[in-house]
């Protein structure tokens, strides 16, 4: 029986349009990123292959899959020689779904706490030693707080850094707490010692405050936020100013943001063992 070739595809020769355009130093990058783009439409591919498909000279091309290889990122076969995408692509690439499933979970989550509070509400996730605010239900008060979308803060001087770092296993802690610490106010800890009665606090009250420490006149209220392994995914917040973060009104916004953090938690398939760390907010 004769198979038809009508709907069968040729590979597409040739880079890209566009690599070009950028300027020499991301040239490599580029031509990186181009090998993992073809890598990933096959099965495995021979350096020959490789290099027609990509119009690039093999001896470049073999010093780049060598490079990524290095990464875990290409993988080369002892039995024929070809390469193919390396277990790091899939690594790398099973953090987005992840993340993208804490922010869409998040959502609801952080309108409910906006109407519970109405202040804004706030999600992060670290990045070494930072903190990347990931999504926001923002008030509708004309003072309030902002954190646009991707915008970063060190975890020092931020409610959700510091429940954060918190949870963090204290040996990968130890690790990221290092170097000068900014001084932002008046009220800014900066020192190891303060971070870790400040540690104390936070885990045996199961939020953290940041009260003025990165700007004057503003709060910051945080809880922790688990993942489906128990550990510390995420922190969910609620910011706004002390004029309305009274002190005689943050208990009662603390405990809105752990039953945020609770739900959130819930909901990514936290264990009980992690869930039991809000039992306080149900008190």
């Amino acid at each position: 029986m004769k198979t038809s070739t009508a709907n069968i595809k040729s590979r597409p020769r040739g880079r890209p349009r566009d690599l070009d355009k950028s300027g020499p130093s991301a040239k490599a990058l580029e031509k990186g990123l181009v090998i993992l783009q073809q890598l990933a439409t096959s099965d495995g591919i021979s350096l020959n292959d490789l290099s027609l498909d990509l119009d690039m000279p093999q001896s470049t091309l073999h010093r780049l899959l060598d490079t990524l290889q290095s990464y875990g990122f290409v993988t080369q076969s002892k039995v024929d020689a070809r390469w193919s995408i390396g277990i790091e692509c899939f690594r790398v690439g099973s953090a987005f779904p992840r993340a993208a499933k804490v922010i869409d979970l998040a959502r609801p989550v952080l309108r409910n706490l906006f109407v519970e509070t109405g202040e804004t509400a706030n999600l992060g996730i670290m990045d070494g030693s930072e903190i990347v605010f990931v999504a926001q239900h923002e008030t509708d008060h004309a003072i309030r707080a902002f954190f646009r979308p991707g915008s970063r803060s060190s975890w020092h001087a931020s409610g959700i850094g510091k429940v954060m770092m918190a949870f963090t296993p204290i040996q990968q802690r130890q690790q990221l707490i290092n170097g000068d610490y900014s001084k932002y106010t008046s009220a800014t800890l900066t020192q190891t010692n303060e971070f870790e009665s400040e540690f104390k606090r936070i885990k045996a009250q199961g939020y953290s405050l940041d009260d003025e420490e990165r700007f004057e006149g503003m709060r910051c209220v945080a809880s922790p936020v688990f993942n489906s392994s128990g550990a510390i995914a995420a922190g969910i917040s609620v910011s706004g100013p002390v004029s309305r973060m009274k002190t005689s009104n943050i208990e009662q916004i603390a405990r809105a943001t752990k039953l945020a953090g609770y739900e959130l938690s819930r909901d990514l398939g936290a264990p009980k063992s992690a869930l039991a760390l809000f039992d306080s907010a149900f008190g």
